[in-house]
C-alpha cells in the first residue's frame, strides 16, 4: 500500500494544528481531533488522484475511448 505520509508533512500539519497560538506547539496541547482533521484534508485529495488513475487503468482495459473521457475528468 502506498504511503501517503511522510516525517516532513506530518511535521508541517502537526505545526499548523492549532491556529489559535502565535508561539511554538507543545504536544501535549494539540488537539487531536483537530490535528486529525487537517491530516485527513491533506490526504483525501491525494487519494482521490490515486483511485481515479486507478479507475482510468481498469476502464482503458474495457473501453479505450470511455478511459479517456475519464481521464479528462476531475478527480
Amino acid at each position: 500500500m502506498k504511503s501517503y505520509l511522510n516525517e516532513e508533512l506530518v511535521k508541517q500539519i502537526f505545526f499548523y494544528s492549532d491556529e489559535k497560538r502565535l508561539d511554538p506547539l507543545i504536544a501535549d496541547e494539540v488537539d487531536i481531533m483537530q490535528f486529525a482533521e487537517k491530516l485527513e484534508a491533506v490526504l483525501r485529495p491525494l487519494i482521490a488522484a490515486d483511485e481515479h488513475k486507478r479507475c482510468v487503468i481498469i476502464v482503458a482495459n474495457m473501453n479505450r475511448e470511455v478511459a479517456n473521457q475519464l481521464n479528462s475528468q476531475r478527480p
